[in-house]
């Protein structure tokens, strides 16, 4: 609630404390409390709540339960998966839609940034990465990928939480010691969209257009696209320039 648009409701103009409302200023209130209500069905009733839905993918046991102990006591959030392989993640999305991924950077199986170049842009949700060792190259490319947030596992749970509530607003979120080791690295000048960074990502791996399409539940010829459009924001003419001029970049 936005208690100074209220205030100005009940005081009025110029109101100085100990004033009475008049019944025409409670009226007005009234008004705005309900408009709020009907925007916001959860001021009526906080069992209403919109509740996130979540999957963590980890591959260490001791995080799966942290995570699920912090969840437990916060009832805006409800964790509904959990997977220790980075393969798995893209099919069990497929499957199972969530509003927030909580991704491991540093899967054994899969690196972090595939999961990634794997699952953003071909599911609705969001994705909070967390990293034990803060490799600011790998730091770099999730955040070109989507991911909306990440967080140091040296963090204590309060920064879980924030980056969470920040990137399921649609926000970026980065915490303090990782901002500490990205802010002295010049950040590329290119700017791809999360589809675009994706094909890129496969590009780089020598997958041809029709293996991305398939990785990517996309057509080849959306594929062309894309690739067509990398080509004209890196500047170049040929698709084999294509990953020389974004790792000269810095993009991968």
């Amino acid at each position: 609630m936005n208690l100074a648009a209220a205030n100005v409701e009940v005081g009025g103009r110029g109101s100085g404390g100990g004033s009475t409302p008049s019944t025409s200023q409670e009226d007005d209130l009234d008004r705005w409390l309900l408009i709020q209500k009907e925007a916001d069905p959860a001021l009526a009733d906080p069992d209403q709540l919109p509740v996130a839905t979540i999957l963590i993918v980890d591959d260490h046991p001791i995080t799966h339960s942290g995570l699920q102990l912090l969840f437990s006591i916060e009832p805006r959030f409800q964790i509904v998966g959990g997977l220790h392989r980075g393969a798995e993640v893209a099919s069990y999305l497929a499957n199972n839609p969530v509003d927030l991924v909580i991704l491991d950077l540093n899967m054994p199986d899969l690196r972090g940034v595939s999961v990634l170049a794997e699952i953003i842009g071909s599911h609705d949700m969001a994705v909070v990465v967390l990293t034990g060792d803060n490799n600011n190259t790998e730091i770099e490319v999730a955040l070109k990928l989507g991911a909306r947030a990440v967080v140091s596992k040296s963090e204590p749970a309060s920064e879980i939480l924030a980056a969470c509530d920040a990137a399921l607003a649609g926000e970026i979120y980065i915490s303090q010691t990782i901002t500490c080791g990205l802010g002295c690295e010049e950040q590329a000048p290119v700017l791809l969209s999360p589809r675009q960074m994706a094909v890129l990502h496969y590009l780089e791996q020598g997958y041809r257009n029709k293996e991305i399409g398939y990785r990517l539940s996309i057509a080849p010829p959306t594929v062309s696209f894309h690739i067509a459009e990398l080509r004209k924001k890196l500047g170049v003419g040929h698709n084999r320039k294509i990953v020389e001029r974004a790792q000269t970049l810095g993009l991968i």
